[in-house]
């Protein structure tokens, strides 16, 4: 037998810290492959966690109500001498540990692969005296960004567990360098006059982390919008006249979303560009089609799952994927797969009455779709050589993307080729 960390799986692409919600399994449980074992929880979404693994809990790590970061070890399980373990996955055993000492920093920081490096205990630390510093992902790549030495991370004092640096740490050692090198933006808070029977409100958590997101993608993102607008009159026919023999035989409603979905799924194929990541002057381009879509959670606010593979998908198996994931989400019930390694998303804003938008889009995705509402409009209609003015069923699409790597023409070609395959119908 062999033990191995379990450590916090990755949540979602903004979420680098989450806490311990309940403990399912104590030490000494035996635990199967794919059996659920712990529940973990953020701002935005409580998650359950399945073992990848079959063996014993051996050690729980991190309490429950403890708020550790992403890819810290949460417990040790014994398993069998046979299983391979994932390359993810903090192994127990010092000599597969990756250490940072000072022949680490020699070289730049963001050459190493941050996502394999373990996080230690400074009793784990050389035997000499010196103070040295085992990082987690996150503070390695914090590290690597703003060019810290090893000299400068042992004038960090950490404030986790056994001295271990934290993300805050970090960021309160950078203040007063960031301070003495520029002058971020700050928004000067104003002094708002509150009358009587009025509440001053504070932000909740997760809308604070909303909307340092939105700031950070919109500061940063070079956002151009480019819209198009769609005779939809023959997909709206298409769904009243299927919508009873769909729900029949799938036991799920048909909503134009899903037809619509796989329209964009289908351009994508043809312009996959879309389908990119872009990050610090790099693109990198996605081989799957990640889809996202907004789902409610129990508190009214809004998340942003996807459908993985979506490029495989029919649009039976996408309104089957989207009804699933929805009520997980609708029930405190997402894993964290469902919300992480979004590659394109479309949010339709047309539910709410909104008949055309600007989205912001969310790194390091390089566009992202709004759907406006369906409306009756006057359209010029062609028949036998003849132009006719005539009612028809119309929405708006509304195509954010980054001008860095998008331009205007392939934004309308893109958008073209959403259009004819909503209009084929």
């Amino acid at each position: 037998m062999k033990t191995i960390n379990i450590p916090l799986p990755k949540i979602g692409e903004s979420t680098t810290e989450a806490k311990i919600v309940e403990w399912l399994k104590k030490p000494g449980d035996f635990i199967k492959r794919d059996e659920l074992f712990a529940v973990i929880g953020t701002d935005k979404v409580d998650s359950e966690i399945f073992s990848e693994y079959e063996g014993t809990l051996k050690e729980i790590l991190v309490k429950e109500g403890e708020e550790v970061s992403v890819g810290t070890p949460i417990c040790t399980m014994e398993v069998d001498d046979n299983i391979e373990v994932s390359t993810v996955t903090l192994s127990a055993k010092r000599s597969e540990a990756v250490e940072v000492s000072n022949k680490d920093f020699s070289t730049p920081l963001h050459s190493v692969q941050n996502d394999k490096i373990q996080l230690l205990s400074r009793s784990d630390s050389y035997r000499n005296s010196e103070l040295v510093s085992f990082l987690s992902p996150v503070v390695r790549k914090m590290a690597a960004e703003n060019g810290l030495s090893l000299e400068d991370l042992q004038k960090i004092n950490g404030t986790g567990e056994n001295g271990r640096i934290r993300k805050q740490d970090v960021e309160n050692f950078l203040k007063p360098r960031k301070q003495k090198t520029s002058t971020p933006f700050v928004e000067e808070k104003l002094q708002l006059k509150v009358e009587l029977g009025e509440t001053l409100e504070p932000l909740s958590k997760m809308r604070k982390l909303i909307a340092e997101n939105m700031e950070k993608s919109w500061r940063s993102i070079p956002h151009v919008t480019t819209f198009m607008d769609v005779n939809v009159t023959k997909l709206v026919a298409y769904r009243e006249e299927n919508k009873e023999k769909f729900l029949q035989e799938n036991a799920v409603k048909l909503t134009y979303t899903h037809v619509i979905m796989k329209a964009v799924i289908d351009a994508i194929k043809v312009y996959p560009t879309l389908n990119s990541w872009f990050n610090n002057e790099e693109l990198l381009k996605k081989k799957n089609i990640n889809l996202g879509f907004a789902a409610a959670l129990p508190d009214g606010n809004l998340i942003v799952p996807n459908i993985k593979n979506a490029q495989n998908l029919s649009v039976v198996e996408i309104a089957q994927q989207v009804s699933e994931i929805g009520t997980r989400a609708k029930n405190g019930k997402l894993k964290p797969d469902d919300i992480q390694d979004t590659t394109f998303t479309v949010s339709n804003t047309g539910m709410f009455g909104s008949e055309s938008g600007t989205p912001i889009i969310s790194r390091p995705q390089v566009a992202v779709l709004a759907l406006g509402n369906i409306l009756r409009r006057a359209w010029i209609i062609e028949e036998n050589g003849e132009e006719k003015i005539l009612p028809q069923s119309a929405m708006t699409l509304s195509l954010s993307y980054d001008h860095r790597i998008i331009d205007g023409a392939l934004a309308s070609k893109f958008l073209t080729e959403i259009k004819k395959n909503m209009e084929r119908y």
